[in-house]
């Protein structure tokens, strides 16, 4: 019974937004390069830049979720790689599981489901948790990706995010004690409001365009080590590791849920440009997120109930 409530109040509403915008996809066929640059650009920014104010957040609170990616970040890798030996996958296999298991949809997925999942009052730790789980998918997923890219390459594109820029922005006006002026405030949250049904409806927008590969038989067991390791195993290590660092109450359980969800995106994005196999990925990413409206309730009354 439980299940069946956290899954109709968490995860359903995330969902049904991203079938409709699936559903617009395959009809409209939209420019979504033109609607997630909005949303990284412009929208997510601003969303995380008045969560950042509004709660006052310091420097220190920044710590915990650092050190959270980075060691959950390294035995990911880690258990892919050691999965990918398992299986004597290639060296393009194994690039998409270890992509597929380490890298997190925290962004358009794990938003959105904290947002159903505990309320206002849990965006903060979520908005932190978001913007630091993002510097691996800007720095490890492209260096995996694409072997010619140098750490000039990496940090230029990492400077290049919004959002960094608007946790920057935000984390030095809370410690200088500087507010916005109101207009300027209201401004800003009428905006933000609207990055969160934004980012459910990009995601759906691009899983819509997600296809499964006539290999997909072939690509059976890795999914299945992905799904173990990306929607099962992932949880349980960063309950773990949230215990070693300065995580409690109601930001440790919104860290162990925001981390536990399917494989992020953007990976994909890369190897296409990059030129690598997608066919893994791609069914990697689509296979986690279709699972995780199973596995992602059964977390959340986990850590509840923890």
């Amino acid at each position: 019974m439980q299940f069946l409530v956290i899954f109709q109040e968490s995860v359903l509403p995330l969902f049904l937004i991203a079938a409709i915008a699936a559903l617009y996809q395959r009809s409209v066929r939209p420019d979504i390069k033109q609607l997630a640059d909005a949303a990284l650009i412009v929208f997510a920014p601003v969303f995380i830049f008045n969560s950042l104010m509004s709660a006052d957040i310091s420097w220190k609170a920044v710590y915990g979720p650092f050190g959270l990616m980075l060691l959950l970040t390294a035995c990911l890798m880690g258990l892919a790689w050691a999965a990918s030996l398992l299986l004597r996958l290639d060296r393009e296999d194994t690039l998409a599981l270890v992509l597929a298991c380490s890298m997190i949809n925290v962004g358009n997925f794990g938003l959105p489901l904290i947002h159903f999942a505990y309320g206002q009052q849990a965006m903060q730790a979520s908005v932190l948790i978001f913007v630091v789980f993002n510097l691996p998918l800007c720095t490890v997923a492209i260096c995996l990706t694409s072997p010619g890219a140098g750490w000039r390459d990496t940090v230029r594109d990492v400077a290049r995010i919004p959002i960094f820029h608007a946790m920057i922005v935000a984390l030095l006006l809370t410690t200088l004690g500087i507010s916005l002026p109101e207009s300027l405030g209201k401004g800003l949250d009428l905006l933000g409001t609207a990055a969160i049904p934004l980012l459910i409806f990009v995601l759906g927008l691009q899983l819509a365009k997600i296809g499964i590969p006539g290999r997909i038989r072939a690509f059976l067991p890795v999914l299945a080590a992905a799904i173990v390791i990306r929607l099962l195993v992932s949880p349980g290590l960063a309950l773990g590791i949230t215990h070693l660092l300065p995580f409690s109450g109601l930001a440790r359980d919104v860290a162990v849920v925001q981390t536990s969800g399917p494989s992020a995106l953007l990976p994909l994005m890369y190897a296409i440009r990059f030129g690598r196999r997608t066919e893994l990925l791609a069914s990697s990413i689509l296979i986690t997120s279709l699972f995780s409206a199973a596995t992602m309730p059964l977390v959340i009354a986990g850590v509840n109930w923890l």
